[in-house]
């Protein structure tokens, strides 16, 4: 027990142990800040070029409820075009008046820098807010073309829906309608890039282990259980990271229920070790294995739902270790094949560190 403490007691002298656990708390508040400014994932102009009812009613909505963007409204409309070139705006609306007596051939106008996931989450947005008096339009056409005469604008108006269509969920509940509606878009990623920084400080633990097995550490640190002593280097170098993940997941706010975190997150960390420790025999060597960090970080990142799910990708997704533990939090069946996994790593590679000839 007193060779772990010291080993945990030079490892807060080591820079590159250092900065990998203020990763961290940094990312997290940054998101934090970034997703709480008033400007949200986008700034967006919007000019409307009619004063009608319903182009008063589409901002006073844009204005109460602006929810991840922040909207300024212009005037004119070459001005808009001007910020959005000069980076003053990510985007900008125009709304012609034609939306006040023509919704339905009307033909928004939309400046843009360049085509990405942002513009099309702001279209979806903007869509979104003329719907319900395009669909009005709709439907009065829709009548008269039955032979209605009556208009039938006050009737559909009436027709008020008290709850949403639609509500996110999971199947087994874990997370709270709080939780899900409160999350900001940018941290919504933020489970899946703690995994990969958890998977990047076991590979780390690969590389400081080379280092001491080659400076003769293990000389002088005998053991009966060799796979034991393995297993607990790595888990003393891989513990302040795995607190620093639960505190990350807590302050962002994607945290579920404590013992399902702990029994998940354990499991997990049994499987990067195991495969850490399988890699290392394979990749014996401190730089190869810093070459292959990139490989393998982003890979994982494609593989495993972190920002995007690759589902073309088929069962080749199954070896990715991320995989797992992401699906894990909220389908139990991922679970089960995440502890079948980590069994059979964790087998292995203790069978490598008893038979497989080291300088220990």
């Amino acid at each position: 027990m007193i060779k772990y403490l010291l080993l945990f007691k030079r490892l807060l002298k080591k820079k590159s142990y250092i900065l990998m656990l203020m990763v961290v708390p940094l990312m997290v508040m940054f998101l934090n800040i970034i997703g709480s400014a008033p400007s949200g994932l986008m700034t967006i102009g919007v000019c409307f070029m009619g004063d009608g009812e319903v182009s008063q009613a589409i901002k006073a909505d844009l204005e109460e409820n602006p929810g991840n963007f922040h909207f300024v409204f212009y005037d004119d409309v070459s001005q808009v075009g001007s910020d959005v070139r000069d980076m003053v705006l990510d985007e900008g609306w125009i709304v012609p008046d034609a939306v006040d007596w023509d919704i339905l051939n009307m033909k928004a106008g939309i400046f843009i820098r360049e085509q990405g996931i942002s513009h099309m989450l702001a279209k979806e947005v903007f869509l979104s807010r003329v719907y319900p008096y395009y669909s009005k339009a709709f439907m009065n056409r829709y009548a008269a073309e039955k032979g209605y005469t009556e208009d039938l604008s006050a009737h559909f108006d009436s027709i008020n829906v008290n709850s949403d269509l639609f509500e996110m969920g999971y199947f087994d509940e874990k997370a709270s309608d709080s939780e899900l509606d409160s999350t900001s878009y940018l941290l919504l990623p933020l489970r899946g890039i703690l995994s990969l920084h958890l998977m990047l400080c076991a590979i780390a633990a690969s590389m400081y282990y080379i280092e001491d097995e080659r400076n003769g550490l293990f000389i002088f640190w005998h053991t009966r259980f060799k796979a034991l002593r393995e297993f607990v280097y790595y888990f003393v170098i891989l513990f302040i990271p795995c607190i620093m993940m639960l505190l990350g997941l807590k302050l962002g706010g994607v945290f579920t229920s404590l013992i399902p975190e702990l029994a998940k997150l354990l499991v997990y960390v049994i499987l990067l070790i195991g495969l850490a420790a399988f890699f290392r025999r394979i990749i014996n060597d401190t730089k190869k294995q810093g070459l292959s960090l990139p490989v393998v970080i982003f890979g994982s990142a494609i593989f495993s739902p972190v920002f995007i799910e690759f589902k073309e990708a088929g069962n080749l997704r199954m070896v990715v270790p991320s995989f797992h533990y992401l699906y894990s939090i909220h389908d139990m069946h991922f679970f089960y094949t995440m502890c079948i996994y980590a069994a059979g790593a964790l087998i292995i590679s203790c069978i490598l560190a008893e038979f497989y000839h080291t300088s220990s």
